[in-house]
């Protein structure tokens, strides 16, 4: 989806994302890796797994809270809207994969654009 269909806010912020499901292979997986960047309805991560477009994948994400707890997490559900190799030019193995969150929508407290 391109940045001028999106109506909603991305924060560029780096936080924890447990993401769990299946790859483009039908293989079962759960990843812990950190977010690129974050709206109320989706975030974009990197995977070292190619995911297929249509997607089903279940979706943690750690909060930091002030206090003795230190996180709060946030569960989700999501459809991955986009998967390509993360940098083309490299010889990576990893994926930016683009999520929008079919489950609760995640609270960013960011003004959202019209």
């Amino acid at each position: 989806m391109g940045a001028e269909q999106r109506s909603q806010h991305r924060l560029a912020v780096a936080l924890e994302v447990r993401i769990r499901g299946a790859d483009r292979a039908g293989l079962t997986f759960e990843e812990a890796v950190f977010s690129r960047d974050i709206s109320r309805g989706g975030c974009s991560v990197e995977l070292s797994r190619e995911l297929a477009l249509g997607a089903d994948v279940a979706i943690e994400i750690l909060r930091r809270v002030p206090g003795p707890a230190g996180t709060s997490p946030f569960v989700t559900q999501g459809v991955v809207m986009r998967c390509a190799p993360a940098d083309p030019s490299a010889a990576s193995d990893l994926f930016s994969i683009g999520i929008q969150f079919t489950g609760p929508h995640f609270p960013t407290y960011a003004r959202e654009s019209s």
